[in-house]
């Protein structure tokens, strides 16, 4: 086998190793059993409320949600607190050492009328009264601790209102609040309240953190809402944790307890116990301004890379984002000096590498309309499908012929350097772009952005075509994989089948594997690789169509 053959299947096997080893790492843990240490949260213990807590529908003002209030406020009484039920709403407290303020559990007891609501709220609910359990063995906590189980919040979030109106402490809080958009999948940080520098210090206690700024940046955009939109509202602050793979159950009969994923039981739990017990034993006013008078704090950056939460100020954006650029015009310059691209080779291919991220949209929304005239029903139940996956393999395939319809061409005239130049600048561009508009998400392809560069860096300085090239290329795309294919993923689980986004998430990373990759500069073999993206596409498509 040519060295150059050996070399791109090393590198073929680095990345496909890191992308497996990042998604399995983000995967939710194994629940604990019923006989775990006392002091640690156990799915398996919160599983039977969920089970009688969604025995059936408990939509506000229904017989079942006033036998869920009444029992689940027994409960908190059985467990020591303080409890009482105030306009439907469930508060029940517990006194601290020597508070700051509150730490406030809050979920939702309620269900919509056409679902018995398993993992919206009642997971979430359950998660609570087994967290209260878990602290109520060890030492107490310094802070006061509320647990407010709030009722309509399905029928436009009017227990949090009555809460926030008539309730709301003026000493410091923090509301953590739970959720479900799916049945499965990990618990994500998805949202936290303006100036979060001081809530990210306490999420590095959470011992498997999902979620990142980029999901914050994202939300704050969106019209979507949830109970703690109401303490947002009132400039209070919080955390927002929800799982939402599986969306095609949430808001249906399908919210079951049979449906339930333990191991996102499991995850939602032990990320609140972990909040609680750090936020529990912390100084709240500096992270409450509204109440403390103190200054307020600046966002930070967070992401996860394994079991580690990784943080930075937001305010690193701009110097990240300007350093990729910087090294980008740098190494541009090195490689012209060196006769491995032109100034213009190098401007063509930065000028049109955004056309595979239209190509892939256009094409992942093309998809969803084909779908819809070969399965009209599909239009009754909306982009979230029952059984997805054949559909996510095509997009991606479409994702991929999208870059190679732009790569090969690019590459063909103006070389393999400037087409990564292309892909290089573009990430670059959006890392500067995303640093002025979605503060917190840019790092989702700043890092991107400086691993090609740094890539592209040791290709400059080694001979062409040299096995170190494509082994440090592979290296170099790492960052890309890491950040860009969960992105991508989870993209699925915010917005189904039919929406562009993770396509593009596909496509940029493709652009950024795909020198690594490039099997030939010979042009005889540059049909090979398209007819393949094409024809899984194709496959891939068919198999939904048969199996969905």
């Amino acid at each position: 086998m040519r060295p150059g053959v050996t070399a791109r299947l090393v590198a073929l096997v680095i990345l496909a190793a890191t992308a497996a080893v990042t998604l399995i790492s983000q995967r939710p843990p194994a629940p604990l059993p019923a006989d775990a240490p006392p002091t640690a949260f156990s799915a398996e213990r919160a599983l039977p409320l969920v089970a009688d807590l969604a025995r059936e529908p408990r939509p506000l003002g229904s017989a079942a949600n006033a036998r869920v209030r009444d029992d689940l406020a027994a409960r908190l009484t059985a467990l020591g607190l303080t409890t009482a039920v105030r306009d439907g709403n469930v508060v029940a407290t517990l006194p601290g050492a020597a508070p700051t303020g509150q730490v406030v559990l809050s979920a939702h007891h309620d269900s919509v009328p056409q679902g018995p609501g398993a993992a919206d709220d009642a997971a979430g609910v359950a998660s609570i009264l087994e967290t209260v359990r878990a602290l109520r063995t060890g030492p107490p906590l310094r802070n006061d601790l509320t647990v407010l189980l709030t009722d309509g919040e399905e029928a436009g979030l009017l227990g949090m209102r009555r809460w926030v109106r008539t309730e709301l402490p003026r000493a410091p809080i923090v509301v953590l609040n739970q959720e479900a958009r799916g049945v499965t999948g990990p618990a994500l940080l998805f949202r936290t309240s303006p100036g979060n520098a001081g809530l990210v210090e306490a999420m590095r206690a959470v011992p498997h953190p999902a979620g990142d700024s980029g999901l914050v940046a994202i939300f704050r955009l969106l019209p979507n809402d949830t109970d703690l939109s109401v303490v947002l509202g009132a400039g209070r602050p919080g955390i927002d944790s929800a799982f939402i793979e599986g969306p095609e159950k949430y808001h249906t009969a399908a919210d079951s307890p049979a449906n339930l994923d333990p191991r996102s039981v499991q995850s939602q739990g032990g990320t609140l116990l972990a909040l609680a017990r750090e936020l529990g034993g912390t100084d709240l006013a500096p992270l409450d301004p509204t109440a403390s008078g103190l200054p307020a704090r600046p966002d930070a950056v967070y992401f996860p890379l394994g079991d580690l939460l990784v943080t930075y100020p937001v305010a690193w954006e701009w110097p990240l984002a300007l350093l990729a650029v910087a090294g980008l015009v740098a190494v541009t310059l090195a490689a012209r000096h060196r006769g491995r691209t032109t100034a213009r080779g190098a401007l063509l291919a930065v000028v049109t590498s955004p056309l595979p991220l239209v190509v892939a949209a256009a094409l992942a929304v093309g998809l969803w309309q084909v779908l819809l005239v070969l399965r009209p029903a599909y239009a009754d139940t909306g982009p979230f499908l029952d059984r997805p996956g054949p559909y996510q393999v095509a997009t991606g395939a479409l994702a991929v012929l999208a870059v190679l319809a732009w790569y090969l061409p690019v590459r063909r005239r103006v070389g393999r350097t400037a087409a990564t130049v292309g892909a290089a600048g573009l990430l670059a561009a959006l890392g500067v772009l995303t640093a002025a508009t979605v503060p917190g998400a840019s790092f989702l392809v700043t890092w991107p952005a400086l691993g090609l560069v740094a890539g592209l860096a040791v290709a400059v300085a080694l001979r062409d075509g040299d096995v170190a090239t494509t082994t440090a290329g592979a290296v170099a795309a790492v960052p890309a994989v890491v950040f860009l294919a969960p992105f991508a993923v989870a993209s699925f689980g915010i917005g189904g089948v039919a929406t562009p986004v993770p396509a593009v998430a596909f496509a940029l990373l493709g652009l950024s594997v795909a020198a690594v990759l490039d099997p030939s500069t010979r042009d005889r073999r540059d049909a090979v690789l398209p007819a393949t993206a094409l024809t899984a596409a194709v496959a891939a498509t068919a198999a939904g169509l048969l199996t969905g």
